[in-house]
């Protein structure tokens, strides 16, 4: 029979009636200084039902009492344990259930309930112990010692599965109620129930955050009797969940998107995606549903569709049955197989026989490149340890649009006409920290925008040119992107200890120059977004 606390209504007399009697009841450590023995391993051992527990730290015993770094209980437990140098209150988190323990205190706090103790906080080193026995009786856990093996064996109900995104997440198996926790200085906060039947091994993924919509998705793999896939989104605002779509997946599951952005003048607009593998729900930042696709009818296919993204008026999608990753233009209402018109010879045949582990190519969706230029990242199933290629397929809906486009520009023409007025922005960044821009019309960036002209100039007149191959990056981009008014751009990049690079890291030609002083002077423009 399941065990269930519920902590928000009562406190099990029991539990109260021990509270002074919260130490293991254990021999005397010999040496009771827990400064000398806590850096050292003093072959306590743990296990949590019937699992060795390793924390990164060992545990120490002193005065009958085994204690345990407040980091380290919380991976232990299963649960959210902080340190709140200011309150110096430890403070450890589950669903329904809230314990603080003030540093010092005779006493702790339970859902609000005072309890007391009779082991308290220890400081050692710099590093903040709690007894292990108060924590996990807290939470319902049973705490037996085993003298001959040193060993603390703890046992605890199953009720609540434990899962990691950006967020930590606990499902109850018994009620399917849902329970996140943003980081550990966080309330648990009860979302909902999630809708599902989970039958194999469940693991969580994405979190990602649309305006006011946080997705989480929640995937259940188990062998039916090959691998099938179950997979759960949920659509959560105002922490509840507010939507959820269930698609099933056999042999073969790729992270569906769960978002698209849409360029406007007045900037980027994002909406939230949801699928069952057959439609296609896009929600405002509002959670409103603002449009669907039905995907069966799109393609005139009769199937389950992972679905890697969703642009403006095209789809990328894959069909479970063939596995062949398929571009759904909503321009001009088309479908178009991508390995037919990226792969050949052999990497085509095997895209269009293979059948194991399961069927179809190894294309994945790779980026968006404007007027109608969409990448793909390839990695053949013939190039053992290979990197990815990077292949790119033109939409024929903006065939059109591509020849009104300027002419392209070499790196010399565009470096040869920079100067204040023909540059429209700089903007610049290192992977995901982005620096403030430099505005062609704001007079206070413009001696920032005659640097970037003479590093544009330096680099292409005296630099090396080379041809990289189509890839992409093992780094994130370090440098400068120079749009100018004609409405092309180019990058200067940091390509390794004194070098720089003008062109693209994803490949083509690009111009390399070693110079420490143009280094010095490129990171000299960086100034922070905060500033």
């Amino acid at each position: 029979m399941r065990f269930k606390l519920r902590w928000n209504s009562f406190l099990p007399a029991a539990f109260l009636a021990a509270a002074a009697a919260f130490a293991i009841t254990l021999p005397v450590s010999a040496d009771n200084s827990a400064s000398t023995k806590a850096a050292a391993n003093t072959g306590i051992n743990l296990t949590m039902n019937g699992k060795a527990a390793n924390p990164k730290t060992p545990p120490f015993l002193d005065k009958g009492t085994v204690y345990l770094p407040v980091r380290d209980m919380g991976e232990v437990l299963g649960t959210l344990v902080s340190w709140n140098v200011q309150a110096k209150t430890v403070t450890m988190r589950y669903p329904k259930l809230t314990v603080k323990l003030p540093f010092g205190s005779k006493s702790a706090s339970v859902n609000g309930q005072h309890v007391a103790l009779s082991s308290p906080l220890r400081m050692v080193d710099g590093r903040v112990y709690a007894p292990l026995r108060f924590f996990s009786e807290a939470m319902g856990t049973e705490v037996k010692w085993d003298k001959a093996t040193q060993t603390v064996h703890m046992t605890k109900s199953d009720d609540y599965l434990k899962l990691y995104s950006w967020l930590t997440i606990w499902w109850d198996r018994t009620t399917h109620e849902l329970y996140t926790a943003k980081d550990e200085q966080s309330d648990v906060l009860n979302i909902g129930k999630l809708d599902a039947e989970m039958k194999g091994t469940v693991s969580a993924e994405g979190g990602s955050q649309q305006g006011g919509n946080t997705v989480l998705t929640f995937v259940d793999k188990y062998n039916n009797p090959k691998p099938h896939y179950d997979v759960y989104s949920l659509l959560i605002r105002n922490n509840r969940i507010v939507d959820q779509k269930h698609a099933a997946y056999d042999r073969r599951y790729e992270s569906n998107t769960s978002y698209y952005e849409v360029y406007d003048p007045k900037g980027w607009i994002e909406y939230t995606v949801l699928t069952d593998g057959k439609i296609v729900w896009l929600y405002n930042d509002e959670g409103k549903i603002v449009a669907t696709h039905d995907l069966q009818e799109l393609t005139k296919e009769d199937d389950v569709f992972g679905v890697q993204f969703v642009g403006a008026d095209y789809l990328v999608v894959r069909p479970g049955r063939t596995g062949l990753l398929t571009l759904v233009d909503l321009k001009d209402n088309t479908t178009t197989v991508l390995a037919d018109k990226l792969l050949t010879g052999k990497d085509l045949a095997y895209a269009r026989d293979n059948q194991t582990p399961y069927p179809g190519d190894t294309l994945s969706f790779a980026g968006d490149m404007g007027h109608g230029i969409v990448d793909f990242a390839y990695l053949s199933p013939f190039q053992k340890n290979a990197s990815s290629e990077r292949l790119t397929y033109e939409r024929p809906s903006y065939a059109e649009e591509r020849k009104a486009l300027p002419k392209e520009r070499s790196f010399q023409e565009m470096a040869a006409s920079c100067a204040v007025d023909t540059v429209k922005s700089v903007h610049m960044q290192d992977g995901d920290l982005i620096y403030k821009p430099l505005i062609g019309a704001n007079k206070k960036d413009q001696e920032g925008i005659r640097t970037v002209c003479r590093i544009l100039k330096k680099v292409s007149s005296e630099g090396t040119e080379v041809t990289l191959p189509k890839t992409f990056p093992v780094t994130f981009f370090h440098g400068m992107s120079v749009e100018f008014t004609a409405g092309d751009s180019v990058s200067i990049y940091l390509a390794g200890g004194n070098k720089l690079g003008m062109g693209n890291q994803l490949g083509g030609k690009n111009i390399f120059l070693e110079d420490a002083e143009m280094v010095k002077t490129f990171e000299r423009l960086k100034v922070s977004s905060n500033n």
